[in-house]
């Protein structure tokens, strides 16, 4: 039996929200979602997901203040983030590589691939 794997996802998009949610089902994951930065630390401390699919440009998010109190939270030091946006590829990956940030998939590429991409973020 598989050990379960849970996501959350940060967007505001409900559309890609369950685009992604379908295929992450079944790839495996289970998927919890908040469509609003508004708690979103208190929410992630109260689920632990193993995964933050996080869109980096929702209204009202200050993705760089989310970003260092989730990095500066000893309980969350596990938390892979991995960016879901349509920005391109090259500012993306500009972004994760200043803001210690795992990895990237945009918004464009086929989201039938996004469990077998968050699967590389496991040891085996």
């Amino acid at each position: 039996m598989a050990v379960s794997r849970k996501v959350m996802i940060l967007d505001d998009n409900l559309l890609d929200v369950m685009e992604v949610e379908k295929y992450l089902h079944t790839g495996g994951y289970d998927v919890v979602h908040l469509s609003s930065p508004n708690g979103a630390i208190s929410k992630i401390e109260y689920e632990k997901p193993e995964i933050l699919l996080l869109d980096i440009k929702m209204p009202r998010l200050n993705v760089s203040d989310l970003i260092a109190t989730l990095r500066a939270a000893s309980d969350l030091e596990e938390l892979v983030i991995v960016l879901f946006s349509d920005m391109d590829a090259e500012r993306l990956q500009q972004f994760c590589m200043d803001n210690d940030i795992n990895g990237y998939f945009c918004k464009s590429m086929d989201v039938r691939q996004i469990a077998e991409f968050l699967n590389n973020f496991y040891e085996y």
